[in-house]
């Protein structure tokens, strides 16, 4: 039995397709969840901070990037294309983004097999010949998958757009730009260990 709670959690939205999360969900959503620090607060009927991990840690400041990262493959997961669709209008380095295990939003809009969403990744720009920590490109996933239409669209893209002309589409900024912010997000998810003390 999981916890009642996990399809509300806030937590899910700020660490949307993060190892982290994943871990969070085994031990605590779906294991031992009366021993989250969230789900206690809510049974005694106290506010949950936003900022609260299961652990009892609090996570610190996130910046506007760090914040506008996990809510795009958040809305990638829960398939909201316009949502999608707005945070890249406003300037969000879809390109260059990558989780903790390397899954970039291209892979995460395979991984749903959601169509319209791989054409929107690549129409911004993202590599569909970059690699995941396990060295598989999204087109890869897709093959695996079953995908076959996120597969085409893929196939067909490539096939257009060799490797070394591979560039982001206009309007968004250049990579040397956007490493720098990326670094700090993956910086920031790897400092939480679930599984650490709830002690100072």
């Amino acid at each position: 039995m999981g916890c009642s709670h996990a399809t509300n959690c806030q937590l899910y939205a700020q660490f949307a397709a993060d190892a982290s999360l994943k871990l969070w969900k085994q031990h605590y959503c779906e294991n031992v969840f009366d021993q989250c620090a969230r789900y206690q607060l809510a049974m005694e009927g106290r506010p949950v901070p936003l900022t609260l991990l299961p652990n009892g840690k609090m996570v610190e400041r996130r910046s506007k990037e760090q914040i506008s990262a996990s809510a795009l493959f958040n809305a990638i997961q829960k398939q909201r294309v316009g949502v999608v669709r707005s945070l890249i209008k406003t300037g969000m380095s879809s390109y260059e983004l990558k989780t903790e295990e390397g899954l970039s939003p291209l892979m995460a809009a395979v991984a749903v097999g959601n169509p319209e969403l791989v054409n929107l990744m690549l129409e911004y720009g993202c590599d569909p010949y970059a690699t995941n920590r396990e060295g598989k490109r999204a087109i890869d996933m897709a093959q695996e998958a079953g995908f076959s239409e996120c597969r085409n669209i893929l196939n067909k893209y490539m096939a257009t757009h060799p490797a070394e002309k591979t560039a982001p589409a206009s309007g968004n900024p250049p990579p040397e730009e956007a490493e720098p912010e990326m670094n700090e997000v993956v910086g920031f998810l790897r400092r939480f260990n679930p599984f650490r003390s709830r002690e100072t």
